[in-house]
């Protein structure tokens, strides 16, 4: 069981934090595997060409089945997290995408390559709409910013830590046998998940009767406690928050994917140091997502603005980027700025996300936006690499920081006005009953 923080009894000091050192690093590390899952098939590329014959153009195919699978079971995902039980959804998930990932390394024609990436893709899909609803009923409002931030920042550090594992499984075995290894732990987080969470603070028998007392008083709250998919269908907000999304989406893809070769063309040095130039925006938006996401938690304060404020850095920074010339450093200064800004806000924007939807619909809801968003990871590479037509990859930057500028308005339009839960006060323990 947790320990307590230092705090006078009955304060929300007190309590006992399993929620966090045990829940909340547990969606962590299977959302960090997922990404790792996800990703690991790019450093393998250029093997898998080799192996087995492929065009460029047959590879694009293949690096494209995962989000062919993980589209479309985005909103079916949150309608069963939301009605059956959000905990089997991600084990069943776990289980389906490491059978996968496995299969990746297991499969010997194309055909069969593709087959097993879009079943990945069906898997992974259901995993985020899935959490929100773990998170909504794990954290209170004024949580809920830093436990999205928790999930969350496995995006920038699965692009620190994946290439180089990948790449060293690679050279010391084969492109087979790291996705083999790289599948196992999703079996083992199912197991792990299984034995040591609950679905719902109630029915967690690990839990302290003081931080379930808590987290029963201070339970999350959406726009309403219920309502209809259909209202949220035709509630404007929710489809201004997807295109908002898919904006921002197409930047965070478009830059995590085209930074490592913008610094190459800047870079003299070799590979290993494009490399280790390459990590150092993410972990410095690892850092950033921290700070951001405890600024939009405190009492009283609208979390839209820790959605606002970093599109609006990270789209001036690409901005100002495109006309600063070659010079490898100062470079390197705007685009850690703009990762500040493409990554900052990810807690704080699905906490947000979610007190605009009734509370039994948040895992459909989420899913809803998430899948408008993910088009962003088709769109935004394909729009960088038509821009650099010439060469030039800060072009593409370039209209990158106005589609992050275009999201931070069309956020300022639909958030400045709106209550943020978190500043709502979070309840002291409530006495036991005797």
């Amino acid at each position: 069981m947790a320990t307590a923080t230092s705090g006078p009894p009955g304060t929300r000091d007190s309590v006992p934090r399993a929620r966090w050192y045990r829940v909340g690093l547990l969606l962590f590390l299977i959302y960090l595997v997922a990404y790792i899952d996800r990703t690991n098939i790019s450093v393998a590329a250029p093997s898998m060409e080799k192996g087995l014959g492929l065009s460029s153009a047959t590879t694009g195919v293949l690096l494209s089945a995962f989000f062919w699978g993980y589209v479309i079971t985005q909103v079916p995902g949150g309608w069963a997290a939301s009605r059956i039980n959000a905990k089997i959804v991600v084990i069943a998930a776990l289980v389906v995408w490491g059978v996968g990932a496995i299969g990746t390394g297991l499969v010997t024609t194309y055909d069969q390559l593709l087959a097993v990436r879009v079943l990945m893709g069906l898997a992974e899909g259901v995993v985020w709409p899935s959490f929100t609803v773990m998170i909504m009923n794990w954290y209170p409002d004024r949580e809920q910013g830093r436990a999205m931030n928790i999930v969350e920042i496995a995006l920038p550090l699965s692009s620190v830590v994946a290439s180089p594992i990948a790449g060293v499984m690679i050279a010391a075995w084969s492109y087979h046998a790291m996705f083999i290894l790289q599948g196992i732990p999703a079996f083992v987080l199912a197991i792990v998940f299984a034995l040591i969470v609950g679905v719902h603070p109630s029915t967690d028998r690990m839990l302290s009767a003081a931080e379930r007392r808590y987290l029963e008083a201070n339970q999350a709250t959406g726009a309403k406690p219920r309502g209809s998919f259909t209202e949220v269908l035709a509630n404007p907000r929710i489809w201004i928050l997807g295109v908002i999304y898919f904006l921002w989406v197409s930047g965070l893809y478009a830059f995590g994917l085209w930074v490592p070769s913008f610094i190459s063309q800047l870079s003299q040095d070799g590979i290993g140091l494009v490399g280790l130039l390459s990590a150092i925006p993410f972990v410095v938006a690892a850092v950033s997502m921290y700070i951001n996401a405890r600024i939009s938690d405190r009492p009283g304060f609208n979390r839209a603005w820790s959605v606002i404020v970093p599109l609006a850095i990270g789209g001036v920074a690409l901005l100002i980027q495109h006309w600063i010339g070659d010079g490898l450093w100062l470079n390197m200064v705007f685009l850690m700025v703009a990762g500040i800004g493409i990554y900052a806000a990810f807690g704080p924007w699905w906490a947000w996300a979610a007190s605009q939807v009734p509370k039994n619909q948040t895992g459909p809801s989420m899913g809803l936006i998430n899948f408008m968003g993910n088009f962003g990871g088709i769109v935004g590479p394909i729009v960088v690499g038509l821009a650099a037509g010439g060469g030039n990859l800060s072009n593409g930057f370039y209209i990158l920081g106005i589609a992050l500028l275009i999201g931070a308005v069309g956020t300022a339009l639909v958030g400045v006005r709106g209550r943020s839960p978190a500043s709502e006060p979070a309840s002291a323990i409530p006495a036991q009953r005797t």
